[in-house]
């Protein structure tokens, strides 16, 4: 797998493990219940989501279903208790895993979902719900879910977008920053690689930002989650993907009865789950089949016997194998090539323009040139005022992230122009931050500053960084803040030494 992937699990692990100060799991989705604060937030659209979801799963016929970046693991828990199923849950972080055997018991494995861990049709229903825009291999990713279920997959992202030409300005500009929306689809994207998927937006509309009153958030919800096609405006999308065995039947439960599970199937701060009986641990791990070859496993005890080891950790398997290598084109051409054509020439389309290299190989980059500008992340802090890097700073905080570097940094050249007539010339200050393999974000005690020049003249900054105590041997990006207040800034190249 690639750095994104990698430095994304490194993410996760860490968000997942996150612990209030009273030692309480800050969940990632309502699973305390609406509105509760030791949970992130946004629960409106969330319940919105997930009614449509449950929806969707309410139609099919299934008795066995897994949820493929499940997190914590709240949607199979619903599932288990609103029909019975037998259900299983993955994630790239094996601390989610590891909350979601906390929290309601439910088999658990960590997983890279572009390799999953399982035999062909292994379960009825495969959910995946906002993670394919996350992912390094989305178009792999995607054949890999319909490859592991028999009735249908049950797919969602948000990050759906009408314009072209907004998709392609973002797909240009994003650094692959850990755990980012790295991949914007458009609807033809699902239409072309998917043509027999059933397509439905999540909302209506926006839903709105703050918690809102229970009779409220329903209400909301009732009226927001109506529209059965995809359309300007409207957000996300929910995919059902027929499967082989693919069948619908009639919904068994209304939305109010929907509802109410929703919003009752909660569980206690610092609740923890029975432990699962050692029967149950060994019927799903006998499920379970080495993820490059999908033969079977041997249970060794400490780990998984397969084509390689695969760790068990507090009895969850981790088949997260950092050091693969990505997968290559021609690998995903072949495993296609009984498609029909138009949809393989989607398929690959749609990987090529998704596609985002680890690294970028250049030490110089000639910021008017807009090749040489790919990757670069700006803040909104930096408004476009001309062609090329020509931005009025509108904050006190502007900040531009490079590409991916994977290098060893020691100074940099800035060349850029700063003009503000309206304070002291040799008043502002610039600084560089950077981020390694261990560093989870950007953070002042790893950056350094350097005195600006605001009279409007171009000139070249030279910033050492070489010294500075925390400075890691390969540097995974820079942020570079060119300036620390309102003024117009032309940056024009930067060098890398």
């Amino acid at each position: 797998m690639g750095l994104y992937t990698r430095t994304t699990r490194a993410w996760l692990e860490q968000r997942f493990a996150r612990r209030n100060p009273t030692g309480t799991y800050f969940a990632h989705m309502p699973v305390y219940g609406l509105g509760h604060p030791d949970a992130e937030g946004g629960h409106v659209g969330r319940y919105a989501r997930l009614l449509r979801l449950l929806r969707a799963l309410d139609a099919l016929p299934f008795r066995s279903l897994l949820d493929v970046g499940g997190a914590e693991g709240y949607l199979v828990h619903l599932a288990r208790t609103i029909w019975g199923a037998e259900t299983a849950t993955t994630d790239l972080s094996h601390e989610a895993c590891l909350r979601a055997q906390e929290l309601f018991g439910v088999p658990a494995a960590a997983v890279d979902c572009a390799r999953l861990p399982f035999a062909d049709g292994a379960f009825d229903v495969v959910v995946c719900s906002e993670v394919i825009e996350h992912v390094e291999h989305p178009v792999e990713t995607l054949l890999e879910l319909q490859r592991v279920a028999r009735v249908a997959v049950v797919l969602t992202t948000e990050e759906l977008r009408y314009d072209r030409a907004s998709i392609d300005d973002y797909l240009f500009r994003r650094p692959g920053w850990p755990h980012m929306e790295r991949n914007l689809f458009h609807p033809d994207d699902l239409m072309q690689c998917v043509p027999n998927a059933i397509l439905m937006p999540q909302c209506d509309v926006p839903p709105p930002p703050e918690a809102l009153p229970r009779e409220q958030a329903l209400a909301w919800i009732a009226a927001n989650t109506t529209s059965t096609t995809l359309a300007e405006g409207r957000i996300g999308v929910i995919a059902t993907i027929p499967g082989p065995a693919h069948r619908s039947q009639a919904r068994r439960h209304s939305d109010a009865e929907l509802l109410t599970r929703l919003l009752t199937t909660t569980v206690l701060p610092g609740t923890k789950a029975a432990p699962q009986p050692a029967t149950a641990r060994a019927t799903w791990l006998s499920t379970l089949r080495d993820p490059y070859t999908h033969g079977p496993l041997r249970d060794a005890g400490t780990h998984l016997q397969g084509s390689k080891s695969y760790a068990l950790r507090e009895g969850v398997p981790d088949f997260v194998d950092v050091e693969s290598p990505p997968m290559p084109r021609a690998d995903l051409a072949r495993r296609i090539a009984a498609l029909p054509q138009n949809q393989q020439t989607a398929l690959l389309k749609l990987r090529d323009r998704l596609f985002l290299p680890d690294r970028w190989p250049q030490d110089f980059f000639d910021l008017t040139q807009r090749e040489h500008r790919r990757g670069f992340w700006p803040n909104d802090h930096l408004v476009v005022r001309g062609e090329g890097f020509c931005w009025r700073a509108i904050g006190n905080d502007p900040w531009v992230v490079t590409p991916c570097l994977q290098r060893a940094v020691n100074e940099l050249e800035v060349t850029m122009r700063i003009t503000a007539p309206d304070v002291p010339i040799d008043a502002g200050t610039g600084q560089v931050f950077w981020k390694g393999a261990a560093d989870d974000s950007f953070a002042e005690e790893r950056s350094v500053k350097f005195p600006l020049c605001s009279d409007g003249s171009v000139r070249t900054y030279r910033i050492v960084l070489a010294g500075h105590p925390l400075l890691p041997s390969e540097v995974q990006w820079l942020r570079l803040d060119p300036a620390d207040g309102a003024c117009d800034i032309d940056l024009l190249s930067l060098r890398l030494r």
